[in-house]
């Protein structure tokens, strides 16, 4: 198969177009082939309309028009068949099955809560479970760190421990690995 290049982003929300438009466009530079964005912010009534935007494929998870949202953007040059697809009622999180070639990747987006949830993860663990789940990739924002020393430099040394560690539980269930740690070896 050929490389996959995906993108996450955390928008902090897309509620004004200019910022909306400036941010497609750089999105577009960037050439990559699915985009996750977390704080979209949207709503029903925006879809269509942001479809447009972009310009192609679009998968929504909404949360309000002021917090929250998940939301998966595909690039137009990418042949993809969205097999199945669903999204969290909070706007935390979004799960699909796409077919490339002829591979099933199920992507996953997520907005974890900033407040220390390991339910968020059991859920997300739960739903994943009636995915395809042969080739696996998470991103978004996780809203705690994996390690204090590694991770985390200045303010408080504190994270969300019990969601951490739901978490991790999730990646050794799915044989999910940390790319940027393995890659970059500390």
């Amino acid at each position: 198969m050929a490389t996959l290049k995906l993108l996450s982003f955390n928008a902090r929300g897309l509620r004004q177009s200019k910022k909306r438009r400036r941010l497609f466009a750089y999105l577009h530079r960037r050439k990559s082939d699915v985009i996750l964005i977390q704080e979209s912010h949207s709503c029903i009534s925006d879809e269509k309309y942001r479809t447009n935007e972009w310009g192609s494929k679009i998968l929504f998870s909404h949360g309000s028009t002021t917090s929250r949202g998940v939301c998966l953007l595909f690039s137009p040059s990418l042949n993809v068949d969205i097999l199945k697809h669903t999204a969290n009622l909070h706007g935390r999180y979004l799960i699909v099955d796409l077919k490339l070639l002829d591979k099933i990747i199920t992507v996953v987006g997520i907005y974890d809560p900033n407040v220390d949830s390991p339910s968020f993860f059991k859920d997300l663990s739960n739903e994943l479970s009636n995915f395809h789940c042969d080739t696996n990739v998470m991103a978004g924002d996780f809203n705690f760190v994996f390690n204090l020393d590694l991770d985390k430099v200045g303010g408080l040394r504190k994270t969300n421990f019990k969601a951490r560690d739901e978490c991790l539980t999730l990646m050794t269930t799915f044989n999910l690995v940390d790319i940027w740690r393995e890659k970059i070896r500390f």
